[in-house]
């Protein structure tokens, strides 16, 4: 992890702090996309991801915002209580689990602390000259975070006070989107919930990409032990039924990343090379999918290679 130093700290909202992060050297930081996010490890040794919320052309700087959570695990009550300008956090290197991919346009949806990986793919859009539109909802008309941004985007950007105007009518902005249409979209889970859901009223092919800031419930068996062969280890890992894939390797000393343990930052990632993953995570849309978050995700056949 690579040391930056807070320079500023900006109230965005009655509940949301934006934080910027520079080197403490003043070096460029290493190149992001929009929809990247980065781990943050604070002096409490809390762990957390935030998304990248700045401009993907400034490289003098990252960008995060954070919400007061009133249920708080540690990272946001230690942000908004006792962060101040010059203090030190410990950061990973920009990872993208929510790239823009090519489309001939875009509605990009935001709900939220959900502006934050949306504000950065609307300011890259705009500089592209692509085809877009947003639309960012809040309860009240002080949650509006980075406002003023928003209004420099123009009148693509539409912001929705749902205790001005109602519900943000959902159906609706699906279903006036154009054939070919990405949607992108990120907020509370009722929102991507609800979002999901209505998939079917996208016009052909239109697609839906979503950033959850919560894991999303799964049925799933009992956990049973299995078996974990790393090929390129040359070690076999027992998992029992009461342990977690990830502890079970990291045990072995197999040296295999986990960050949030929720099965939604993707730092884990591993590739299965045989074997039937049993998918618990929030990433994978594909069930048949080949690669497994161990921090969550068990295994359908007794024994699973996977390629670590």
């Amino acid at each position: 992890m690579t040391a930056l130093v807070v320079r500023e700290l900006v109230t965005e909202t009655p509940s949301i702090v934006s934080i910027r992060l520079e080197s403490p050297d003043g070096s460029s930081l290493p190149l992001w996309q929009p929809g990247s996010h980065i781990d943050v490890q604070l002096l409490t040794r809390h762990e957390r991801q935030y998304s990248l919320c700045g401009d993907p052309a400034d490289l003098t700087a990252y960008r995060i915002a954070v919400r007061r959570e009133p249920r708080s695990r540690g990272g946001s009550h230690y942000i908004h209580g006792y962060l101040r300008v010059g203090s030190l956090v410990w950061v990973r290197p920009p990872r993208n689990l929510f790239a823009l991919a090519e489309a001939p346009s875009y509605l990009l949806l935001a709900a939220g602390i959900g502006i934050t990986p949306i504000l950065s793919m609307a300011r890259h859009l705009a500089a592209q000259n692509a085809e877009w539109q947003m639309t960012y909802a809040t309860r009240h008309r002080d949650d509006i975070a980075f406002a003023d941004e928003l209004g420099a985007l123009g009148e693509r950007v539409t912001t929705h006070v749902s205790g001005e105007s109602g519900r943000l009518d959902l159906p609706a902005l699906l279903s006036r989107a154009s054939p070919g249409t990405a949607v992108y979209a990120c907020g509370p889970q009722a929102f991507i919930d609800e979002l999901t859901e209505l998939a079917g009223l996208l016009p052909e092919g239109s697609s839906i990409h979503v950033e959850r800031f919560e894991p999303r419930q799964r049925e799933h068996r009992p956990n049973a032990p299995f078996t974990v062969v790393c090929t390129q280890s040359d070690v076999t890992v027992e998992v029992p039924a009461g342990r977690s894939m990830l502890e079970s390797l990291q045990g072995a000393g197999i040296p295999v990343e986990g960050s949030c343990l929720r099965g939604i930052c993707g730092s884990c990632a591993m590739n299965v090379l045989e074997g039937e993953p049993e998918h618990r995570d929030s990433l994978n849309s594909d069930e048949r999918s080949m690669t497994i978050y161990p921090c969550v995700s068990r295994s359908l056949s007794p024994t699973l290679a996977v390629d670590v």
